[in-house]
């Protein structure tokens, strides 16, 4: 059986590996990158952010002067906080120049298991598969002007489709599979980094401290989402009372589905 991938524990356990590690960043950034090692929970200096955070897992390649961290995140996170990771490291690679060229391309990967809750600037939720940001400048009719290689690349496993870059799908659909399927996940058995991802992912490889740490996760897990469904269903309750929104309208505001704000209507019918 496969082990939940959505759970910190065993994606770290997984992604650590330098085979799979750069095979997954080959697939989605297009680089190849040689590394001997895949460091967690690496701290900047603190000289870089005012902000003291935890990069899940980082790597550095010395020889093509290049830096990748990937961070996986479910519930807690905004597109702010991934463009703070972001700006850090540009700021990391900055502090060792004279002066203010980069030292190293910098490239983060954020793997997100959950639906985005972060809203474009008119309010709309995102459902994207994959967003990327760079530092490159556009000119006045939309051309790049191609400068730096630094890029932020977001992928969500919950909008994958069959329009997504199939390199990239076989990654995310392995993370959906881990979750959905994992007695009998199905995968790309043609990629020699995701065969490996699986074995490496097997619960019968993972030891008692792992088994320990993963359950605390799910602990952590669990009590968030409780927390959000309390949260939501306030939201729910509150605006039936106001009766001043369509349900439709109710279920796109606090992000469930108009089958919830049906049968929470119907409960509170039955008051």
């Amino acid at each position: 059986m496969l082990a939940n991938l959505d759970n910190e524990v065993h994606f770290k356990k997984v992604f650590t590996d330098v085979e799979v590690f750069t095979a997954f960043v080959k697939d989605v950034l297009g680089i190849d990158i040689q590394i001997d090692k895949v460091e967690t929970e690496k701290l900047l200096p603190s000289k870089t952010s005012g902000i003291k955070f935890r990069m899940d897992l980082f790597a550095e390649d010395l020889k093509n002067r290049t830096v990748v961290e990937i961070q996986k995140v479910d519930y807690d996170y905004t597109y702010e906080r991934f463009t703070h990771y972001f700006t850090s490291n540009l700021v990391d690679v900055q502090r060792s120049r004279r002066a203010y060229e980069y030292a190293k391309d910098v490239y983060v990967i954020v793997v997100v298991t959950a639906a985005y809750k972060v809203r474009d600037k008119n309010g709309d939720l995102l459902k994207d598969d994959v967003l990327i940001t760079d530092i490159n400048p556009r000119t006045l009719n939309g051309q790049v002007r191609e400068m730096y290689d630094h890029k932020l690349v977001i992928l969500n496993a919950t909008y994958v489709t069959d329009e997504t870059p199939a390199a990239i799908r076989d990654w995310l659909q392995l993370i959906r599979e881990s979750i959905k399927n994992p007695e009998n996940p199905n995968i790309n058995s043609a990629k020699s980094a995701i065969v490996k991802a699986v074995q490496l992912g097997q619960v019968d490889n993972i030891n008692p401290e792992e088994v320990a740490d993963a359950k605390i996760e799910e602990m952590r897990k669990d009590t968030m989402a409780r927390v959000e469904l309390d949260i939501q269903r306030q939201g729910v309750e509150k605006a039936l009372k106001r009766g001043k929104l369509t349900l439709d309208e109710i279920a796109e505001d606090d992000e469930v589905d108009l089958e919830y704000v049906m049968r929470v209507k119907a409960e509170l019918g039955k008051e």
